[in-house]
């Protein structure tokens, strides 16, 4: 069985022939017009996009095709984290990169930052086939402006070994139980404080008073001693899961997904208390030498190709209705891309105002 997996590392996209199947039944929905605009390379120096990105989101099974659509290079690098993320992004001052991929806790910091180009979707031809809710939401839009297009979205559920528990686990209580001790994980990410508030009954999970913070720094410290790690990268809890030292972590789909691949008998839900989400976007530099290739990265992220590639390689849920036709019923609905009622049942990343004692609180519990 595989061991290695990482954020970092090129992840193999699944392109499927069940998806390709289920294309004439949904072609019916008005989106076979949903196409890639390929434009003819020049004969001149490829241009080079830099992105800063989330792990999945620069896949070589889509990159490529993108790059020899456009004649360009793309490079990524990837953080494990919003904070560090937003640090690389703040620290060149939207110089080094083109593009960014941030979720919806990191977003308007970038967007109070003033290195982000308001977005002019009149050229992004597939903008059109963005789902309503994805048209102008609270996460990259700012006193009327739009920052950013939105494009994939899932939640932050419970893995957990099936061999450990046949049955799935009903609470998040399970990542604080003694019975676990040294078999546990968590993320290692002051957003995460999110999550304990929604195990602790607290589901305003954003906006927490100083006495709701102080309960949650002393369930974080009681938990501290159960954890074998506080995992960063993918690769962190991946390997923890494969070689037998965690049973149960919280974690994104794209473990989930990576896991399966592997044929690790890895299970995933949401527990009764809820669970907290994430929708991520595309942002573009002010100050970027390649506008015009970023609108078309964009415009082809959102469109059938790379809706399919990155939905493939991070088993997330897409922002677009162009790649319905692409993939099968079952995995539509597995995607919850035909019900978005599963998305407003989750909580989705938000900038807490007392965002910075979250991160002492974070800080003061690791040492």
């Amino acid at each position: 069985m595989p061991g290695l997996f990482s954020r970092r590392r090129f992840l193999e996209g699944a392109a499927g022939a069940a998806g390709v199947a289920g294309a004439a039944a949904l072609s019916g929905a008005g989106l076979a017009g949903a196409v890639e605009v390929v434009e003819a390379a020049a004969p001149r120096d490829k241009p080079t996009l830099n992105i800063i990105c989330w792990a999945g989101y620069a896949d070589p099974s889509f990159v490529k095709p993108f790059e020899k659509m456009y004649n360009c290079r793309v490079q990524s690098i990837y953080p494990n984290t919003s904070d560090q993320m937003f640090a690389k992004w703040k620290a060149s001052g939207g110089n080094t990169y083109d593009l960014i991929s941030p979720s919806g806790d990191v977003t308007r910091r970038l967007m109070r930052s003033g290195t982000l180009l308001e977005i002019d979707v009149s050229k992004i031809p597939n903008f059109k086939y963005l789902f309503p809710k994805f048209n102008f939401p609270a996460w990259n839009t700012m006193d009327g402006k739009r920052y950013g297009v939105s494009f994939t979205w899932g939640p932050n559920s419970l893995i957990y070994d099936r061999k450990a528990f046949p049955t799935p686990p009903g609470s998040w209580g399970l990542i604080y139980d003694k019975r676990y001790k040294g078999k546990l994980s968590t993320a290692d990410n002051p957003i995460t404080i999110a999550d304990v508030a929604l195990y602790l009954g607290y589901t305003d999970c954003y906006n927490l008073s100083g006495a709701q913070l102080a309960h949650i720094k002393q369930t974080l410290i009681a938990q501290k001693p159960l954890l074998r790690l506080y995992w960063g990268s993918s690769t962190d809890l991946e390997n923890a899961f494969i070689h037998h030292e965690v049973v149960a972590s919280n974690a994104w789909p794209l473990m989930t997904n990576d896991l399966r691949k592997a044929n690790f008998p890895i299970g995933e839900t949401i527990p009764r208390e809820g669970a907290t989400g994430w929708a991520d976007t595309w942002m573009i530099s002010r100050n970027s030498p390649n506008v015009d290739l970023a609108y078309k990265w964009i415009n082809y992220m959102i469109g059938p190709q790379g809706q399919q590639g990155v939905l493939d390689v991070t088993g997330y849920s897409g922002a677009s209705r162009a790649v319905l036709p692409r993939l099968s019923r079952a995995r539509v609905h597995a995607l919850h891309m035909d019900d978005l009622s599963y998305f407003n049942k989750l909580h989705m990343w938000s900038e807490p105002a007392n965002y910075s004692d979250w991160v002492t609180i974070w800080n003061d519990v690791k040492g």
